[in-house]
């Protein structure tokens, strides 16, 4: 699922940095792989952003299948964040230095702002932004690290619904602002007592 996410979402565009799977350079991969993405496997890549001026993807993400991991430059260390501890999504344009992809990442009991720099390729940041809003919400559609396809028959499902996973998933909604109070209290009724 979030496979095609990432062919829907991410256009293959060098001028951007954006490269999708199968068609990353294997060099780009391999110094990503190297300098900031060393647990990541090729096979599990969906897609790259390089975030370097010179192209050699020493500095960007790595989007896989249920996380990312990114280095903004080598002054900071390399991070990863899975899609379903992701809150929030905000793309923030900056007047002089590019833009910036703002994600609020569930820490246990905390939540922390984490910031993905595009100031190399600031028209980079909408497209990777809109994939991880989606791969977000995906993790709360479908389950943890589950494709539609293993979710079952309908009937299956409809009657395994968890009430407490479906008022989280609504909450994270309301809290994103997609979501109206007024509209969570409807689909909670509908579920019945």
């Amino acid at each position: 699922m979030v496979r095609a996410l990432a062919i829907d979402l991410i256009p293959h565009d060098p001028r951007l940095g954006l490269f999708v799977a199968p068609d990353i350079p294997s060099d780009k991969l391999r110094n990503a792989i190297k300098d900031y993405a060393k647990d990541v496997r090729i096979p599990e890549v969906l897609a790259l952003y390089d975030g370097t001026l010179l192209g050699s993807a020493k500095d960007g993400v790595v989007l896989c299948k249920e996380r990312l991991v990114f280095q903004n430059n080598d002054l900071q260390d390399a991070q990863e964040i899975r899609y379903d501890d992701i809150v929030r999504v905000n793309l923030k344009k900056r007047l002089l230095r590019g833009s910036r992809v703002l994600l609020d990442v569930n820490r246990g009991r905390a939540t922390t702002e984490v910031a993905l720099d595009f100031s190399a390729k600031p028209d980079a940041a909408s497209h990777v932004a809109h994939f991880l809003s989606e791969a977000m919400l995906k993790g709360v559609d479908f389950g943890r690290g589950s494709d539609l396809e293993d979710q079952g028959t309908p009937e299956s499902r409809e009657a395994a619904t968890d009430r407490d996973a479906v008022e989280d998933a609504l909450d994270r909604l309301q809290r994103a602002g997609t979501l109206t109070r007024d509209d969570k209290y409807r689909m909670m009724k509908a579920l019945g007592d």
